[in-house]
Parts: structure tokens; C-alpha cells; sequence
């Protein structure tokens, strides 16, 4: 993984998106903001960096199994979503997997800081997965912000 200290003179976050799946993908980001999204095709095995900062509000992260399209859009329902706030309130960063819009592909988050909790959803149960999952508990974590980076892995 790219350690990110300083982009543009702001401290930012790498989030380290991989391949894991068995397929090619579309991994895929959007900010509701000033940021907007973004995407990029993954083979099997090939890793994506996305540097976030602080602008990174209410961000999510999914990926699907076909072609990019246009990049500048929300995530459409029935896709695994990891969503994430970089440096919110309290100077920390927020994130968790959510199963509320559907899951397509199995993820596992990992922190670079294993002070901060890793979740994953590799099938769609609720007693499989942390996060965000119909009728199931909100288990949203918080890391310290500018202490981790973020691996994001995809799974089929």
C-alpha cells in the first residue's frame, strides 16, 4: 500500500482498492460534493489507490462486475458499499460496510492502524457481515483521522 502524508499541502487518506474477485471489476468512489467520482477497471489481482482528504464527506466505495460507464454518479442499488467520512467530527475518520442497498460482491476493509477495526462481508448474512445489513445493528467505526490508510478488497 502508497503511504499518502501531503497532497496539495493537505495531510490525505489512501484507500487501497484490490481485485480479489475472480473476474474483472469496475471499482468505483463517489463524494457527494465538490469531489464528485470516480472509477476505474480491475483485473484479477490489480490494485487501484484513491488518495482522499478531508473533503471526503458521506464518500462510498463499491464496485461492479460490468463496465465503467460514466464515473461521475452515485452507487446503484443492490451493490456492497463501503462508506466512509474522512477526518469528521471529533478529528477522526468514520466508516463501515453497508448491505442496506444490497450486496453483489464480498469486501473486507483493513486500517493500516490495527488500532482501528477492520469489518468484512464476504456473503450477504447478517450473521456473517459488520456493518450496515437490513435489521441488523449499525456498526460504524472510528479511527483517529491521518492515523490509517484504508485497504478495501473485493471478493466474488
Amino acid at each position: 500500500m502508497v503511504q499518502c502524508f501531503v497532497l496539495l499541502g493537505v495531510r490525505c487518506t489512501n484507500l487501497h482498492l484490490v481485485n480479489y474477485a475472480t473476474k474483472t471489476i469496475c471499482a468505483r468512489y463517489w463524494v457527494p460534493n465538490e469531489v464528485g467520482g470516480g472509477c476505474k477497471v480491475l483485473s484479477p489481482g490489480q490494485a487501484w489507490d484513491v488518495f482522499a482528504t478531508p473533503t471526503w464527506r458521506a464518500a462510498t466505495l463499491w464496485a461492479i462486475k460490468d463496465g465503467c460507464g460514466p464515473c461521475d454518479t452515485g452507487p446503484p442499488t443492490g451493490v456492497t458499499q463501503f462508506e466512509i467520512t474522512i477526518g469528521g467530527g471529533w478529528g477522526n475518520d468514520y466508516y463501515d460496510l453497508s448491505m442496506l442497498a444490497g450486496f453483489n460482491l464480498g469486501m473486507k476493509v483493513t486500517p493500516s492502524n490495527f488500532d482501528c477495526a477492520s469489518q468484512s462481508c464476504l456473503v450477504p448474512s447478517p450473521s456473517a457481515c459488520q456493518g450496515f445489513f437490513p435489521g441488523g445493528p449499525d456498526r460504524t467505526n472510528a479511527c483517529r483521522y491521518g492515523s490509517s490508510d484504508y485497504n478495501i478488497a473485493f471478493y466474488d
